[in-house]
């Protein structure tokens, strides 16, 4: 799967793993294993610090018009991705869970 600019996912991802090497805590304990894990830590730290996801209580709903919010503004998340960084944001970072 190719991004926007061109470069393939596969790049970003290994860009990401770099940037997370020194600090394996947030990497691991903070953003649990899941389908849409390295998609959301990549996408997701172009624009913003990691803990922008980890230290916001909202909502399930309040996470699916964020998605949609940063979709709007550029965020590289392809529709294809689309309901599995949903579900990944909302199962682990939502106040209601759902």
């Amino acid at each position: 799967m190719k991004t926007k600019n061109g470069c393939k996912l596969a790049c970003k991802l290994s860009a990401a793993a770099v940037f997370l090497a020194p600090f394996p805590g947030l990497g691991q304990s903070r953003f649990p294993e899941g389908q849409a894990r390295d998609t959301v830590l990549v996408v997701c730290s172009q624009c913003h610090p990691l803990t922008r996801l980890t230290d916001h209580d909202v909502s399930g709903e309040e996470w699916e018009f964020t998605l949609y919010d940063m979709i709007a503004r550029g965020a590289p998340v392809y529709e294809e991705d689309l309901e599995i960084v949903k579900r990944y944001l909302i199962d682990n970072f939502s106040s209601d869970g759902q």
